[in-house]
């Protein structure tokens, strides 16, 4: 038996080009499947670090000015919500505005009798919305809406009130 000797015949060649083109097709379809579930993590990721950037960000500036009159709720006039925190330093009483313009979630910080512009103000984070409702004495009902449009709700305690108890007692 001659097993070195073998006729190739036309049907083992077609084969061979078939096996080669299915695992060619599969291995595209891989990479392509791979790249759309890529994409989606990394717009998910996006959108979810902006979610947790806007509750982090308004969470600690509440916490930083919780106590007796640090907090207030305010109209742009335009139904838009103003988040206004109050500070004292050295003498002198400033306020702090979160607010919405131009597609931004912005702040700006001025001494009280400072006549306020909406224009103005440091761009902090691309939103679409920004609201906030004082629920009672001490809760604060946020609703943020991120640049593709989704919604993230969240409330924050205030430990103080604004019975003029600065213990929270």
């Amino acid at each position: 038996m001659n097993f070195a000797k073998r006729n190739k015949s036309i049907v083992d060649f077609l084969f061979i080009l078939a096996l080669f083109g299915a695992f060619a097709i599969t291995a595209l379809f891989v990479v392509l499947f791979g790249a759309r579930i890529y994409r989606s993590t990394v717009s998910n990721m996006s959108t979810n670090y902006e979610k947790r950037t806007a509750l982090s960000y308004v969470t600690e500036k509440l916490r930083s000015h919780d106590h007796s009159g640090g907090v207030d709720v305010a109209s742009d006039g335009a139904g838009n919500s103003v988040l206004e925190l109050y500070q004292e330093y050295s003498g002198k009483k400033y306020v702090t505005y979160l607010f919405v313009a131009d597609g931004y979630l912005k702040e700006f910080t001025a001494e009280e009798s400072y006549d306020f512009n909406y224009g103005a103000g440091t761009e902090i984070l691309e939103v679409s919305d920004f609201s906030v409702e004082k629920e009672s004495d001490s809760l604060y009902h946020f609703v943020v809406k991120d640049a593709n449009g989704e919604k993230t709700e969240f409330f924050v305690t205030m430990y103080s009130g604004t019975d003029g108890d600065e213990d929270g007692q």
